[in-house]
Formats: structure tokens, sequence, C-alpha cells
């Protein structure tokens, strides 16, 4: 992002700025910019979070959370019923022999 711009410039994207922010009002625009710089810093936070666990990208911290959930939902089946054994998915689903 350049800073350099002048006022001129700026003035120039006001329109564009609008429509990219989809807000119906030009007096939004402000309260909008300041919304998406919380999610930004929000999201940055989160990465930050995630590559000091050692998630380099967001494909891999989806497929831990759904291990985890169905490591859970496992779990909590047995729990719920230990009188029924608790098959892989691979066999409860005739994938397997």
């Amino acid at each position: 992002m350049n800073d350099d711009h002048d006022l001129d410039w700026y003035r120039a994207q006001w329109n564009e700025l609008v429509d990219v922010l989809a807000v119906e009002d030009s007096n939004a625009v402000v309260s909008e910019v300041r919304r998406l710089r919380k999610q930004a810093e929000a999201l940055s936070v989160q990465r930050e979070v995630l590559v000091e666990a050692g998630v380099e990208n967001p494909e891999k911290a989806l497929r831990m959370i759904e291990n985890m959930a169905d490591q859970l939902e496992e779990l909590y089946a047995e729990r719920d019923h230990p009188e029924l054994p608790v098959k892989p998915e691979e066999e409860t689903n005739g994938t397997s022999g």
C-alpha cells in the first residue's frame, strides 16, 4: 500500500471505496474501515497463535480441528454407550474388506 498519495488521489478513489465497502451512506466509510482494521488485527493475532502452534496454513488447522472433532465424537459415543464397540469410520461405512 502506498501512503504517499495526495488528497486529490483519495478524493478520486472515494466512489470506488464506497462501492468496495458496500456502504449505503458515505458517512459510514470511516466506521467500516475501522471495523475492517479491527478484524484484520484479530486475524493477525489468530495467525500468530497458529504459527506458534506449528500450524502454517489454514487447511492444516481445519484438518486438525476436524480430527479433534472426530476424536471427541468417538469419545462421547464410548462414554454414552460403553457396551457398544466403536469402530473406525472405514469399517462402519463398508470401505474395508
